[in-house]
């Protein structure tokens, strides 16, 4: 794949400083639309870096063919965060370019330790209990809530959550709605104190993991389009209000967002996906939200077969990047 082997390249230039490499790679980037359309959105999509590369020339040269649109939502902006071999290739994409941009070179130094912690997601693995899921939003830390949903107990004892229909979480039990969503709120109070979140010398990164697996349903020939994914929001606000204006409080007051999605055939290998972004200092509560989604909207409709487990989320701490041109 092309995302791949511009990765490669890049690790190849930073690490080793391989000469081939940074040839191949500026060859790549000269000839190859879709290597700088990669290389564009590696860069624009991090607005962590792009607040330190703020000369037009790197975004210009980048999008040569006009294939790089930056959109900005009408209030207040959500941040995403890359998977990490996009993370790394951020943090490379602007000391490798360096025959592309002719003004001067930009770098980055290797990148530092981290260090990891898990933040406790209250019945994450879903053994403390079984039965029916609270129906509706939590209003509070420490619980899941959502459309309807069960914990389970298979034949060998374990427990995992069962999605069973789509739903409007604040609506009616009829309206038309195109997913079923489980929600947890998670204070991030502890962290920004013991972290020091507000450092600008330090970035932090909220990573959400999940195992979904699908088994074979009645109804699976309706739901061509059934996917899992778990994503996170970021809020600074009281838990109550997030819940009274869901979904309108994502753009009016988020300040951070990451999602994964996954699609899996009935009886396909369970699979974990994790979702990805970055914690900014304002941040107080995280939204987690594990769901799988029909792909439109309709009446609610049984899933049956669609299940979520060892859900987790970690948060990585590491120094910013220092950044800096050389003429």
């Amino acid at each position: 794949m092309m995302e791949e082997r511009l990765l490669n390249l890049l690790q190849k230039v930073r690490d080793d400083g391989d000469e081939a490499a940074r040839t191949e790679l500026n060859e790549l980037l000269r000839k190859r639309p879709e290597a700088r359309t990669i290389m564009s959105r590696t860069l624009v999509d991090e607005q962590a870096l792009v607040s330190h590369l703020r000369d037009e020339s790197i975004v210009s040269i980048l999008d040569a063919e006009g294939e790089v649109a930056i959109s900005q939502p009408p209030t207040r902006p959500t941040m995403r965060l890359l998977a990490w071999p996009q993370q790394v290739a951020v943090a490379l994409v602007a000391g490798a370019i360096v025959g592309l941009l002719g003004l001067g070179v930009v770098w980055a130094v290797n990148s530092p330790k981290s260090q990891a912690r898990e933040i406790h997601v209250a019945n994450g693995d879903f053994e403390a209990f079984s039965g029916l899921v609270d129906i509706g939003f939590p209003s509070h830390f420490g619980g899941w809530g959502g459309n309807p949903a069960e914990v389970i107990e298979e034949a060998d004892g374990n427990r995992m959550l069962r999605l069973l229909k789509t739903g409007n979480v604040n609506g009616g039990p009829d309206d038309f709605a195109s997913n079923c969503s489980v929600f947890q709120l998670i204070d991030l109070s502890f962290l920004r104190q013991q972290w020091e979140t507000a450092d600008s010398q330090t970035q932090v990164t909220l990573n959400l993991s999940a195992r979904f697996r699908r088994k074979a349903a009645p109804t699976d020939a309706e739901l061509p389009k059934l996917a899992g994914s778990c994503r996170i929001y970021l809020f600074n606000m009281n838990p109550e209000a997030i819940g009274e204006g869901w979904p309108r409080v994502i753009r009016e007051d988020g300040v951070g967002f990451g999602k994964k999605v996954i699609k899996l055939a009935p009886g396909e290998e369970p699979t974990t996906i994790t979702a990805s972004c970055l914690l900014g200092s304002e941040a107080t509560v995280a939204l987690i939200v594990v769901s799988a989604s029909s792909g439109s909207r309709a009446a609610p409709i049984e899933l049956g077969g669609y299940f979520v487990d060892d859900v987790q989320l970690t948060a990585i701490r590491q120094p910013a990047l220092p950044i800096r041109f050389v003429r």
